[in-house]
């Protein structure tokens, strides 16, 4: 991979996962959530490996290169991920390698090999290089535009990918077939029952932190999941909060909160 005259920042915290081979695709289209068959090599797409319950056990982001894929993944889930990985694969002709030689990047402005970050709506571009800037985290733009992370707002099996917003990012292929944990997580959907999101909220004074219930009058409508300087991301039953833009309170401050457009619940199916 070609670099730039001026390196992108490194993403610490972040391991890359190769698998590459013949059949590395079809293996990944029938394990994890994402349409990994549809991703073009000036893209990169989200995507979890989730629990037969529909639990998100790992996410990251997927980039494509020929007959190879690409997981960017938090380091701190990139062993058992490929151990997971490595016992769904079963005969495929797909190898399955963890790049201690390479290191997640990104910028606000495109660099050569990046791809726009889906979640961040082209405010920050992402790209995998052997050689990175120094090391900068993502955290103050995430926290601004309400994006959890793993490791951050959610560990291990506790969150479907709904709660996250990965639906939202493009990071479920809806509509391509099965993988583990789809029948749960499409249940819901199915249903009208996705009531859980993540969303941004702006306080005054510095974010209560994570944990702090969030109030709308006397119900308890959500949570902080990470906090810093005035912004936080809260885990929140949006169907409580409403579709306009609202006012809560966590911790006796304020909060203004936005539910944004792609997350407002869809209005559950008819009795028939």
């Amino acid at each position: 991979m070609s670099l730039p005259d001026t390196l992108p920042h490194t993403l610490p915290g972040r391991a890359i996962i190769s698998v590459a081979g013949d059949e590395a695709r079809d293996f990944l289209q029938r394990v994890i959530t994402a349409d990994v068959a549809s991703l073009d090599s000036d893209e990169c797409r989200p995507g979890a490996l989730l629990t037969p319950q529909g639990k998100i056990l790992a996410d990251f982001l997927i980039f494509a290169d020929g007959p190879t894929v690409w997981l960017d993944v938090p380091a701190e889930a990139a062993t058992r991920l490929v151990k997971r990985l490595t016992l769904f694969k079963l005969r495929a002709k797909a190898e399955i390698v963890l790049n201690t030689d390479l290191h997640a990047v990104w910028a606000t402005t495109p660099f050569p090999g990046s791809r726009p970050d889906p979640r961040l709506e082209g405010r920050v571009h992402r790209g995998i290089a052997e050689q990175g800037g120094p090391e900068k985290p993502l955290d103050r733009l995430e926290l601004e535009g309400g994006v959890p992370a793993f490791g951050r707002d959610y560990g291990e099996a506790e969150v479907f990918p709904t709660d996250v917003n990965l639906d939202a990012y493009g990071g479920v292929g809806w509509k391509k077939g099965c993988f583990i944990g789809q029948e749960v997580v499409s249940r819901m959907k199915r249903r009208g029952t996705i009531r859980k999101r993540s969303i941004p909220a702006v306080f005054a004074s510095e974010a209560p932190p994570r944990g702090t219930a969030v109030m709308a009058g006397d119900a308890k409508v959500g949570a902080i999941s990470s906090a810093a300087g005035h912004h936080a991301v809260i885990l929140t039953r949006i169907d409580k909060l409403g579709t306009a833009t609202r006012y809560a309170e966590a911790d006796g401050q304020e909060a203004h909160i936005t539910v944004p457009q792609a997350l407002i619940p869809d209005a559950p199916p008819e009795a028939v």
